[in-house]
């Protein structure tokens, strides 16, 4: 009874049909985005030998979050299914055309850069919808299960994907993988052109751009919550996200001498440790003290990029971004969480749009990431980050003292 008690809190966004579908879809998604990022970070990796090259690609794949704010604009104001549709359809595009580059023996690394450019514009599209979407979709008490929900598949499938990525990549080479990657996104698509979401009255419609970005930044900057909250989330783009987003693969094949087999179980220990923060947040039916869980999340996170960057064994190295994943996981979910909750519904796709524009900080961390990683060392790197990160965590929150008592 106890056990099918939590088994249904655990699942019960999964309830909802339309939610459901969204769930499939991303889920399908993210194995195609995480198998794509590992076999395009190795072939950068090792047409380069280059920290810097490899910190510019994956900067690239967050081009789009410049842009955030006016797409945050355009999914108030437009159907979020064909929104979604459209950009995921994108994705199996872009797969499509480094599939054929490879298959005829076409494909360099300018290919690479421009291709990923691209899809960072549609990534950064796709997130402010999907996460605005979410809202639509479950009933406001179901708004926490969901959040988490989302993200314990998208970090459940990420094992599967990187890992798989790996070993199938060392085995068969990255044309044959990139097929899988394609019917990941293609198949991404199908799920969503099965949802009927219940009707919804656009808005953000009869005011100008400018006056709607303007509305936006007010509403933020009047909210000491969603200011701190938009603060945080550029902070660990800038200083906790670059450690498995770039720094990683670089790390792997310099300090640790290992293969994309090996790449891909370390980054898959990241993601299980995400999961079992994610799956274990979807699990609380009332969790409190949201903010203290973020903030203590974000200190643990770059505590575990310090002590990264201290290691040179395997083991160690796996352990380590494990347990950086859950804290990672613990500081995003419920900072996801808090951002829906406090903003208004007639407002939340922009403020989602601001929220993507925070993720600007990790193109800017990721070239200086690997500036310092190409100049000194990626170690150096790594240990950079994490100090900034804890020491910048906490000013922010003796300055924004609202956001650790936020329930």
């Amino acid at each position: 009874m106890i056990g099918q008690t939590v088994a249904g809190q655990l699942m019960k966004s999964l309830r909802t049909r339309n939610y459901r579908q969204l769930w499939y879809s991303d889920n399908l998604m993210t194995s195609g985005e995480q198998m794509e990022f590992l076999i395009l970070a190795w072939y950068v990796v090792n047409e380069t030998s280059s920290p810097f090259w490899v910190s510019l690609f994956a900067a690239l794949r967050f081009t789009g979050t410049m842009f955030a704010p006016l797409f945050g604009i355009v999914v108030d104001r437009y159907d979020r299914k064909k929104l979604l549709a459209f950009s995921r359809l994108g994705f199996g595009g872009i797969a499509l055309i480094i599939l054929a580059l490879s298959f005829f023996g076409q494909l360099e690394l300018w290919h690479v850069f421009v291709l990923t450019a691209l899809s960072g514009m549609g990534r950064a599209f796709d997130n402010i919808t999907r996460q605005t979407f979410i809202a639509d979709l479950v009933e406001r008490r179901d708004l926490s299960n969901a959040v988490a929900l989302t993200r314990t598949g998208r970090d459940a499938v990420q094992i599967f994907a990187l890992i798989a990525g790996g070993i199938l990549l060392d085995r068969f080479g990255l044309t044959y993988t990139y097929l899988l990657v394609m019917f990941f996104h293609l198949s991404g698509v199908y799920f969503i052109t099965r949802m009927k979401p219940p009707p919804r009255t656009p808005t953000a419609r009869g005011m100008s751009v400018l006056s709607n970005l303007r509305e936006s930044f007010q509403y933020a900057g009047k909210n000491q919550i969603i200011l701190a909250l938009l603060l945080l989330a550029f902070l660990v783009n800038m200083t906790g996200f670059p450690m498995n987003q770039g720094l990683t693969p670089v790390f792997a094949k310099d300090v640790l001498g290992t293969t994309s087999t090996g790449l891909g179980q370390l980054l898959g220990a990241y993601s299980a440790g995400s999961f079992i923060g994610s799956f274990a947040i979807a699990g609380i039916a009332n969790i409190r003290s949201l903010g203290k869980f973020m903030i203590i999340g974000a200190i643990l996170w770059h505590v575990g990029v310090l002590a990264l960057a201290q290691t040179s064994f395997f083991s160690g190295a796996m352990l380590i971004l494990a347990l950086s994943g859950l804290a990672q996981s613990t500081c995003m979910v419920t900072m996801s969480i808090l951002l829906l909750r406090n903003s208004s519904a007639d407002i939340r796709g922009r403020i989602q749009g601001l929220r993507s524009l925070a993720v600007y900080g990790l193109p800017i961390g990721l070239l200086m990431s690997g500036g310092i990683a190409e100049s000194i060392s990626v170690s150096a790197a790594l240990a950079i980050n994490g100090i900034v990160g804890i020491v910048v965590t906490i000013a922010i929150v003796l300055r924004l003292r609202g956001v650790w008592r936020v329930p």
